[in-house]
């Protein structure tokens, strides 16, 4: 017995079913497109601090897939976001959030001020970097032992001395209130810096 025939209707039934399969085969792929909600967006190549212009050499394109309310720059904004200001840091292979990129008005904010400081070697962890986040230990003017103050702070720069001793410039980024006394400690040698956990205390 002969299902499917011969000669023609044959040769008819065999270009339908690949046919077919051809249809599936495409309907396949275009449900796992569908099914892929990964979208190109920008992340740091390396770490980058709060108040750094944006380079093309700082970011690169990454796809992931995004989950709703997630602040993120997408891939096809890169031309925009350089040249911008970061208002907050970036770890290296961190999604670049909209929310951190600003005109070099918006640096430093409203309650935050940039301060300088030099600090020698041994007041400061050999490891601390742009975007480090540490806790600035004030010793009492008196110099006694107890008494000292601590503010928090987030490293924004770190310019080492060319004496060659080990020393190094570091840029801050304080709460308002508290840059005054930073200041004002650092110019008689009455600070260091201990690195903290970012989402730890101080």
């Amino acid at each position: 017995m002969r299902l499917l025939g011969s000669g023609p209707r044959r040769w008819r039934w065999l270009v339908l079913a690949v046919g077919m399969m051809t249809v599936g085969g495409l309907g396949g792929i275009l449900a796992m497109e569908q099914m892929d909600e990964r979208q190109g967006v920008l992340v740091a190549d390396s770490d980058l601090s709060a108040g750094h212009v944006v380079t093309a050499q700082d970011l690169r394109v990454a796809r992931i897939a995004v989950a709703d309310g997630v602040s993120y720059v997408a891939a096809e904004r890169l031309d925009e976001a350089v040249g911008q200001t970061l208002t907050l840091p970036v770890t290296q292979g961190g999604v670049l959030p909209e929310v951190a990129l600003g005109a070099d008005a918006e640096f430093p904010e409203q309650d935050r001020a940039v301060v300088g400081v030099a600090l020698r070697a041994g007041r400061f962890p050999s490891s601390m970097v742009s975007g480090t986040a540490a806790s600035v230990v004030v010793d009492p003017s008196d110099g006694s032992d107890s008494g000292a103050q601590v503010y928090r702070a987030l490293v924004r720069n770190v310019t080492p001395s060319t004496a060659e001793d080990g020393s190094v410039t570091l840029e801050l980024v304080v709460a308002s209130n508290d840059a005054a006394d930073i200041a004002s400690a650092a110019s008689a040698e009455r600070i260091s810096l201990v690195q903290v956990n970012p989402r730890g205390g101080s």
